[in-house]
């Protein structure tokens, strides 16, 4: 199995070519999301439309609205990874340990480390750091 990032993530959504050329060498049967990637990239989204409904963003509410619904659409696309008592188990361990990687990248390793899931990403300053997480560095 196979997890993207939300860096990775949002580059083949908005289709980045070079992306989408190594992704689809991957069998889309072991492509995935950590839950938590999702939760970003909603939050974000969701963000996007709060700033258009206020008039602060560059897009439309239209453009907003149709954004978030692709969005959701493209993530059916993907099995998602949850995050379990395992995951959650790993994370505190790790929180413990006293290892210095935010919140949410700590809590994306724990899952793909539970499910032994290698991560494709490009933060290698955090991720390099997480034991026990097998990573694929795209640039």
């Amino acid at each position: 199995m196979i997890a993207f990032d939300a860096d990775v993530l949002t580059e083949l959504l908005a289709g980045r070519a070079d992306y989408i050329q190594r992704a689809v060498l991957l069998s889309s049967e072991i492509q995935a999301v950590p839950v938590i990637v999702i939760e970003e990239i909603v939050r974000g989204r969701l963000n996007t439309i709060r700033r258009a409904e206020s008039g602060k963003a560059k897009i439309g509410l239209d453009r907003a609205y149709q954004l978030f619904q692709d969005t959701v659409a493209d993530f059916s696309r993907f099995h998602v990874l949850a995050y379990d008592s395992q995951a959650d188990h790993l994370f505190q361990n790790w929180k413990t340990e006293k290892i210095r990687v935010g919140t949410h990248d700590m809590r994306i390793a724990a899952i793909c480390v539970s499910d032994d899931a290698t991560l494709i990403s490009r933060n290698r300053q955090d991720f390099s750091l997480l034991p026990g997480l097998k990573v694929d560095y795209w640039q």
